[in-house]
């Protein structure tokens, strides 16, 4: 089912944030949201993931079940390594074939090997944020949705997210928040600006 907006309205102590927002999103494909700090591209987020249920209108396709979410906050477990992050949300209890899946990924995000092993406390803010990233990424899910994916990545890191971004948009609709649109240049995309 096609993820779909109709007259989505959201308010904050009487000050509305999101006015009448209405979009019809395809299956597949990359979609940014720009706009000025405030304007609620956050919060769309959350509606469409179904974690904020508290608005008027309509949102078809969304929901806990149908999307993964990479949020600007890490949210790792401090007690679990880069791996295990991962791993544990992919099953109900780690196991070799979930742990040896988000190694895989984190590799492919610029990791080595031990540093799949590091904790939470061990990792500078970009490398929680590619962990963040895989998790979403191995979320079996039709919506992927990442709030600020780039902004403690540097360059390179930027280009092995974005490779991996390359093959996402092929088999799941991306939604991603972003201050920097210019660094998803090289991917087909559609730019929607919220003001």
């Amino acid at each position: 089912m096609s993820l779909t907006l109709k007259s989505v309205s959201k308010s904050f102590e009487n000050k509305a944030v999101l006015s009448d927002f209405s979009y019809e999103f395809p299956d597949t494909g990359l979609f940014l949201i720009t706009g000025e700090s405030g304007v609620g591209k956050t919060t769309l987020l959350r509606l469409i993931s179904g974690l904020d249920t508290r608005f008027s209108g309509e949102i078809t396709g969304g929901g806990l079940k149908s999307t993964s979410f990479a949020f600007q906050e890490y949210r790792l477990i401090p007690e679990l390594t880069a791996a295990e992050n991962i791993a544990v949300t992919l099953t109900e209890r780690l196991n070799a074939e979930s742990l040896s899946n988000a190694e895989c990924i984190l590799r492919e995000l610029g990791f080595t090997l031990a540093d799949t092993r590091l904790y939470p406390d061990e990792m500078s803010g970009g490398m929680k944020q590619r962990v963040s990233l895989a998790r979403a990424f191995l979320k079996p899910s039709s919506v992927l949705l990442l709030d600020e994916p780039t902004k403690e990545l540097d360059a390179e890191n930027i280009k092995l997210f974005i490779n991996r971004l390359s093959e996402e948009i092929k088999h799941r609709l991306v939604i991603a928040v972003t201050h920097e649109p210019s660094s998803f240049s090289s991917l087909p995309h559609t730019v929607i600006t919220l003001k």
